[in-house]
C-alpha cells in the first residue's frame, strides 16, 4: 500500500473519534440544560423539615472504674496454706457463710482449742463441786469466767482459719487458690451487694465548673444505656492527679456491670429541654459563620443562624431559626437565595 492509501483510512477514524467526542460532549450538555431546564420550570428537589423544640444535652466524658456501693473484702489474719474453697465467682452468699478454710493445724487455734478443752473440763468439776458446796461461789464463777473466755478465745481462732462472708451479696472476686500461703493482711475475696455502683473519675480545674450534684451521668454497654447520678464533687484538688475527684453512683442491678469493671462515663453538663436544634450537614459555613436555608413561599431563603452548645454533630440553636420554619435538610447545597424549590418530602423530626 502506498502512502496516500495509508493515510486516507486514517484520517477517516481520526475524522470518527472527534466526531464521537463531540458527540459525547453534545449529549452531556443536553442532559445538562435538560435538569436546568427541569429545576428552571419544576424547582430545585430539596427535603425539608419543621423546626420543633425538643430536648438537647451536652457532655463530657471521662474514664472510671466501677465498684459496687456495698462491697467488702476479706483478709487473713494469720500465716496459713487454704485447704478448701466452697464457692466460685459469681456465687451468691449470705453474710456470714463460710467461704474458705485455712488449715486445722495452726497453732493458734490448735492453742485455742486445747485451752477451750481444759477449761471446758474445769468448769464442769467445778459445776459439781459448786453443787455439792465443796467450793465457794467465788471458786465457781472463776471457772465459769475462764471457760466463757476459752471459748471465746476458740470461735475467734476458727475464724482466723473458717473464712465467712462479711456481707450477703455475690462473689466477684477470689484472690488465692487451694494450697495457696497467705499471711495476715493477704486478701482473700470480695463480696459485692448489686445495689448499685459507684465510679469516681476526675476532672482538671478549667472543667470543674462544670460539674454540680444531682447532674445526670451515663454509661453506654452493649447497646444499653444505664443512668446514674453525680453525687459528690469534691473541692479540694488530688495532688497526684493534679484533678478533682468527683463521684457518681449508678442505682441498678444490671448484669451488664461489675464491680472493678472499667467504663467511660458521660456526665451531662448542659441540657436544655425546649430547644431548637440543627445538624451540622444542615449548615453551610459563610464568611460570617454559620447560615441555613429555610423554605418560604416555595422558595430558598437564608437565614444566618446562632449556634449555642454542641454535641456530636448537633448544635443548639440560639438565633435565626423559629419554631415552624421549613429547614432544607437535603439538597441545601444546590439552592441559592430566591430560587424555586421542589419540595419532594417533609419530614418532622430530624434527618438522620
Amino acid at each position: 500500500m502506498n502512502g496516500k492509501g495509508f493515510l486516507l483510512p486514517l484520517c477517516i477514524l481520526m475524522a470518527l473519534t472527534v466526531t464521537g467526542c463531540g458527540g459525547k460532549k453534545e449529549e452531556s450538555a443536553v442532559k445538562a440544560a435538560s435538569m436546568e431546564q427541569i429545576y428552571a420550570e419544576k424547582g430545585i428537589p430539596v427535603t425539608v423539615r419543621e423546626m420543633a423544640y425538643e430536648d438537647f444535652s451536652a457532655y463530657r466524658k471521662y474514664p472510671t472504674v466501677l465498684y459496687a456501693r456495698s462491697e467488702s473484702t476479706a483478709y487473713a489474719s494469720i500465716s496459713d496454706v487454704v485447704r478448701s474453697i466452697n464457692v466460685k465467682v459469681g456465687d451468691r452468699v449470705v453474710q456470714d457463710q463460710v467461704i474458705l478454710s485455712l488449715s486445722q493445724d495452726n497453732q493458734t487455734y490448735q492453742h485455742a482449742r486445747l485451752s477451750y478443752e481444759n477449761a471446758r473440763s474445769t468448769y464442769d468439776r467445778s459445776l459439781v463441786l459448786f453443787g455439792n458446796g465443796d467450793i465457794s461461789r467465788q471458786d465457781f464463777d472463776n471457772a465459769k469466767m475462764q471457760y466463757d473466755l476459752a471459748r471465746t478465745n476458740l470461735d475467734a481462732a476458727a475464724d482466723m482459719i473458717n473464712i465467712k462472708a462479711p456481707i450477703g451479696g455475690t462473689i466477684t472476686q477470689l484472690n488465692v487458690h487451694t494450697t495457696a500461703n497467705v499471711r495476715p493482711g493477704s486478701p482473700l475475696f470480695t463480696v459485692s451487694n448489686r445495689n448499685g455502683y459507684e465510679g469516681r473519675f476526675f476532672v482538671e480545674a478549667n472543667e470543674i465548673d462544670l460539674i454540680k450534684n444531682g447532674e445526670r451521668v451515663f454509661i453506654y454497654k452493649d447497646g444499653d444505656t444505664i443512668e446514674g447520678r453525680i453525687t459528690q464533687v469534691s473541692l479540694v484538688m488530688d495532688v497526684t492527679k493534679q484533678a478533682f475527684p468527683v463521684t457518681a453512683f449508678f442505682d441498678v442491678q444490671s448484669r451488664k456491670l461489675v464491680s472493678g469493671m472499667g467504663a467511660d462515663l458521660s456526665v451531662e453538663t448542659y441540657r436544655n429541654e425546649h430547644a431548637l436544634v440543627v445538624e451540622r450537614k444542615e449548615l453551610i459555613r459563610d464568611a460570617n459563620g454559620y447560615k441555613a436555608y429555610v423554605a418560604l413561599d416555595g422558595k430558598a431563603r437564608p437565614v444566618q443562624v446562632r449556634l449555642g452548645q454542641e454535641h456530636g454533630l448537633s448544635f443548639e440553636v440560639l438565633g435565626g431559626l423559629n419554631e415552624g420554619d421549613l429547614l432544607i435538610t437535603q439538597g441545601n447545597q444546590r439552592v441559592s437565595p430566591d430560587v424555586t424549590l421542589n419540595i419532594v418530602q417533609k419530614n418532622t423530626i430530624k434527618a438522620e
